[in-house]
């Protein structure tokens, strides 16, 4: 058994999802919900910027019960942010009030109730994070400007020009405000010429800026990234095998079950040693240390044994539906630690091997931080319901 004493010190790693300006799909506040759970099982601190905690409704449904009108998902998050197992980073030290107010002047979109604001304040005045807005906005504008130049490079045509327009408006803006943004990619659209290759330009400028908008927050904080993954593992020629187990159980995966997992059960999760050992034995690893290889597979037999039996006292007498995909749930679980053998860069996978596309499976890579390009993690394309659930999370950005 993991010994008791093995937790380790706060790591902070921001969630990329709650996001209404991504290209990211949000299928449900359910769907939410599960992704913001697992993360919340493998982090010590999981942060979500202030913005994204006002202006999302279906972070807002897992929050409030008023909010989740005509949504079916538990509104059940507040003991989760009261405790500071989830935690709001806040420009300069504002409440979440006054920046609730500050944008509804400003029209930005999604802009919830002062109620809401409020209620918001009450759960997380005091586990806070601060953050300074003018780096971030920086980080916010150079991050558009990098991604526009190289779209510009190999741009032509009306493409090409439309692209510049863009880059001209986005370098002239100080500071540069997401939403001032998109009000001159309406205005560009109302006065062109309508052409697909406008059209285009206009979406990946606007993709640009969400996948920015994603990664200022936590550069500027220092803290790792949990986002959907667009970029593969290492190509397997290249990569050794540390270790590796293939026969756990999978409903720590389940998006499904998940999803429907009372937040009491998640909260006594956090404070089970094996995890509390899982946790700090991945987050050496994103920082480029490697694990404890043999207490660490002994750590994840360990917390995914004791899921399981949390999934069954759960759903015993209280959810027959959820009760049914957990007893029918064949699939195990593969745990997977590895090195790539020409970086030395380290990597840990957790995954359903036998998992078809269309099921609800959640699937993760934890990464060293010196792998290449893996702080941008979802690039700037579209991304499906799939994809988001192909889930990367990486160390604090070097650089």
């Amino acid at each position: 058994m993991v010994e008791s004493h093995a937790r380790s010190a706060s790591e902070r790693v921001y969630l990329s999802d709650v996001e209404i300006h991504r290209q990211s799909p949000i299928a449900s506040a359910a769907d939410l919900r599960a992704r913001v759970l697992f993360h919340v099982l493998l982090t010590d601190t999981l942060l979500v910027g202030d913005s994204q905690s006002l202006n999302t409704p279906p972070f807002r449904a897992l929050v409030s019960s008023r909010e989740a009108v005509g949504r079916a998902v538990r509104s059940d998050l507040a003991p989760l942010l009261g405790s500071g197992r989830i935690r709001i980073a806040c420009r300069d030290g504002q409440s979440l009030a006054a920046v609730r107010d500050a944008q509804e002047l400003r029209q930005v979109e999604h802009v919830p109730s002062a109620a809401y604001a409020e209620l918001m304040d009450s759960l997380t005045r005091a586990h806070a994070v601060p953050y300074g807005l003018d780096a971030v906005s920086a980080a916010f504008k150079s991050g558009v400007v990098r991604l526009l130049e190289e779209q510009v490079h190999n741009a032509r045509g009306e493409t090409r020009r439309t692209l510049e327009a863009a880059l001209e408006f986005v370098r002239s803006e100080e500071p540069l405000y997401f939403k001032s943004l998109r009000d001159w990619e309406e205005s560009f659209r109302a006065d062109s010429s309508g052409s697909t290759e406008v059209v285009l330009a206009m979406a990946s400028v606007d993709r640009a800026a969400g996948e920015s908008y994603r990664q200022s927050l936590p550069h500027a904080l220092g803290a790792g990234t949990a986002a959907p993954r667009s970029v593969g593992p290492p190509s397997t020629a290249a990569v050794h095998t540390l270790m590796e187990s293939t026969t756990l159980h999978s409903g720590m995966l389940d998006g499904f079950l998940l999803g429907r997992l009372p937040v009491e059960v998640f909260l006594e999760a956090t404070e089970q040693p094996s995890r509390g050992f899982l946790v700090r034995q991945l987050g050496l690893l994103r920082r480029g240390i490697q694990p404890d290889t043999s207490r660490l597979a002994e750590a994840v037999a360990e917390f995914s044994a004791w899921m399981r039996e949390a999934f069954d006292r759960a759903f015993r007498d209280t959810d027959e539906r959820a009760r049914a995909v957990l007893d029918g749930n064949r699939n195990l679980m593969r745990f997977s630690l590895s090195q790539d053998a020409l970086t030395g860069a380290l990597g840990a996978g957790l995954d359903v091997p036998m998992a078809d596309r269309d099921q609800d499976y959640l699937d993760l890579r934890v990464l060293d931080r010196s792998v290449p390009a893996a702080d941008g993690a979802a690039g700037v394309g579209e991304l499906d319901a799939w994809q988001m659930r192909q889930r990367v999370v990486t160390g604090a950005y070097v650089g």
